[in-house]
């Protein structure tokens, strides 16, 4: 299955380490179905990463407002499916493998805060249901758990 990875996080976390993000760039890298890699985070890290551009790697200024941080990174998307990783922990390409397999069959899938995968149309529909009934988000899972009829698949 073709997907887009998106790194996504704020970096305010004291576990929060360029080297998680470092890992996951290649492991994503070496992913044959991995289409594209959007990061969006500090623009220190991001300022770090462009000095060793990798050839489907798009950074995405990390916005200061939960909803625009959000969004920006998903509008970045351009496959079906995205699995959205966080950098307070290493990232393995078993738990991506898991995960993947998982959504092959169910479109909003939840590791922990610091892997998911959905159906990209999915959590587009729930930011955007969120824009028109003012619901405060702060995650893709909340987006999902809150505004779409899809419950989470936790494993």
């Amino acid at each position: 299955m073709e997907y887009s990875a998106l790194i996504f996080d704020d970096c305010m976390d004291e576990t929060d380490s360029y080297e998680n993000l470092e890992n996951a760039t290649r492991i994503f890298q070496k992913e044959e179905d991995c289409k594209q890699i959007v990061v969006s985070c500090t623009t220190e890290w991001l300022l770090e990463l462009s000095k060793h551009p990798l050839a489907k790697m798009l950074l995405v200024q990390m916005s200061s407002t939960p909803y625009v941080a959000l969004l920006n990174g998903l509008k970045a998307i351009t496959q079906e499916n995205v699995v959205v990783v966080g950098l307070s922990r290493c990232l393995k390409k078993e738990d991506v493998t898991s995960i993947l397999k998982e959504l092959e069959s169910y479109p909003a899938v939840f590791i922990d805060k610091d892997l998911q995968a959905f159906d990209t149309r999915l959590l587009m529909f729930s930011l955007q249901l969120a824009i028109e009934t003012n619901v405060q988000i702060d995650s893709y899972a909340m987006a999902i758990e809150k505004l779409s009829n899809t419950p989470l698949l936790k494993i």
